[in-house]
């Protein structure tokens, strides 16, 4: 099929609240925005205020309030396409009701609602949304959620697309020595956090180790912290992709912990290279023999353990870059327009 050229599509991506606090959807949001750009079509975040930026990280975007742009007088169906995060199912039909929809899920299990919030939509209703007709393609990050959604959700092959996420390749690479260091983010299911840490901070192998959580830092400190430890513990579940498991892995970190389904394709090339070791959601114990495999390689075979995790790093920074976005973009695009 070939790409249509005849217009510049403009492509309208819904970004509220305004929230400061870290939150790799909405960076993701900023990205997928600026990779539209740079594929020539026009693209805009529409916020609670256009003034607004989260502040963590850098991106230069067009925005525009609700406010103003609900006042706009040339929205088109045939130019103008709305871009939802699935959090928004309540909106899919109502939000713009005449202009066509575009989801981008970056997280499959949120579909239903966040699974913290007593909130949830009636799964046979979100199921039957997803293969409404206003609904011109969905966009997921993973290959788990591709098929959850095409298969689980019956919306068809064809009407749903892998976006590959893109690491920040000359930010999130090895750097320097690596220290007996464990960092990981509590944000996330921090009660499992600090049962683990806790655990491993009472066994007598780690006395030499430390631990740095991860929280309010900005992209350049996260970098930091990640090329300075050996270990990263990832407790996010469940994951639409787990970007912060790929960027601890481009910065050389062995990785241990939850792949929250969404993530299992990261785990699965760290496994290939022996840097990875995937653990069952709730097992603490998985965490502390895992950690204490890294502690065993990190004494009897140094030299191997540091080229693997070279070797990883290498490979997610092919896989997981600027260039592979703007492709899996570029077809997802093809199909968009091509059956508008």
């Amino acid at each position: 099929m070939r790409e249509k050229r005849s217009k510049r599509y403009r492509y309208w991506l819904l970004v509220k609240p305004d929230m400061v606090h870290p939150t790799g959807g909405i960076k993701q949001m900023h990205r997928l925005s600026e990779a539209l750009g740079q594929l020539g079509r026009e693209a805009t975040l529409i916020q609670n205020k256009a003034e607004f930026h989260p502040g963590w990280f850098e991106s230069s975007v067009n925005t525009i309030s609700e406010t103003e742009w609900l006042r706009r007088t040339n929205l088109s169906p045939e130019r103008d396409i709305v871009v939802m995060p699935e959090t928004y199912n309540g909106e899919f039909l109502t939000f713009s009701p005449e202009l066509p929809k575009i989801i981008f899920n970056q997280n499959g299990a949120y579909s239903f609602g966040i699974p913290d919030s007593k909130k949830m939509h009636r799964p046979a209703g979100l199921i039957e949304l997803y293969q409404h007709t206003d609904i011109k393609h969905i966009l997921c990050v993973s290959e788990h959620d591709h098929a959850l959604i095409s298969e689980g959700f019956q919306a068809g092959k064809q009407r749903v697309s892998v976006i590959r996420n893109a690491i920040e390749v000359e930010l999130f690479k090895p750097k320097q020595a690596k220290k007996k260091q464990v960092c990981y983010m509590p944000r996330k299911n921090p009660r499992d956090a600090l049962i683990t840490i806790a655990m491993l901070e009472h066994c007598e192998w780690f006395e030499q180790w430390s631990v740095v959580p991860i929280e309010k830092k900005s992209q350049e400190q996260v970098a930091q912290i990640m090329q300075e430890s050996l270990i990263f513990l990832s407790f996010g579940h469940p994951e639409g992709f787990g970007l912060p498991v790929a960027e601890a892995m481009a910065c050389g970190c062995s990785v241990i912990g939850y792949s929250g389904l969404g993530g299992r394709e990261l785990y699965q090339l760290g496994q290939s290279h022996g840097t990875a070791q995937e653990i069952a959601v709730g097992d603490y114990l998985g965490f502390v023999r895992a950690a204490q495999r890294v502690n065993d390689n990190l004494k009897t075979n140094p030299k191997q353990l540091f080229q693997q995790l070279v070797n990883c790093s290498k490979d997610i920074r092919d896989r997981y870059n600027q260039t592979s976005l703007l492709n899996s973009i570029k077809e997802a695009l093809i199909k968009i327009e091509n059956h508008l």
